[in-house]
């Protein structure tokens, strides 16, 4: 079914097509689990001796979603000092990402800088967070001196389970 296009009156068979066309997608989207989430933290003045509980978000998934991109955003005003975003397991368990390191680093320069793990390529790694299971996002010390702000975020894609 198509869109009526509206011009003049507007009919309610014309109203109800548009209606059932755009419910017939918005339910093949959900059923399909294209729905996409973001998690992130961000910490201000980001300092060495910053404890964990400041540079770090822990969330449970309410349905099983691909891991699409880790992304990292550095702003500072002196350039060289590295900083890396990692997704783990709370409990430490490296089982449920596959025994693998989920991280990126950035280094600032004088300005803001981005750096992304994109996972959403077909020859590389892909990841599912599984359902009920408690993971955590976390910005890294930096290397030297403090970080005006870094942000971290993970663009999260539901998946339904199927089998």
């Amino acid at each position: 079914m198509a869109l009526t296009p509206f011009t003049g009156t507007v009919t309610q068979a014309a109203l109800r097509n548009n209606f059932d066309d755009k419910t017939t997608t918005l339910t093949n989207n959900a059923v399909a689990g294209q729905s996409d989430h973001v998690v992130s933290v961000t910490r201000l003045a980001l300092a060495i001796a910053d404890d964990i509980s400041l540079r770090c978000v822990d969330f449970t998934p309410a349905d099983d979603y691909e891991l699409r991109v880790l992304r990292l955003t550095l702003e500072d005003g002196t350039a060289g000092r590295t900083v890396t975003a990692t997704v783990t397991v709370t409990d430490g368990d490296t089982t449920f990402l596959l025994d693998k390191t989920v991280s990126v680093t950035g280094t600032t320069i004088i300005g803001t800088a981005h750096a992304n793990l994109d996972l959403r390529t077909t020859t590389g790694d892909r990841l599912r967070l599984l359902k009920g299971v408690p993971y955590r996002l976390t910005i890294g010390a930096p290397s030297a001196g403090p970080v005006t702000r870094a942000q971290a975020s993970l663009v999260l894609r539901s998946r339904r389970r199927t089998g």
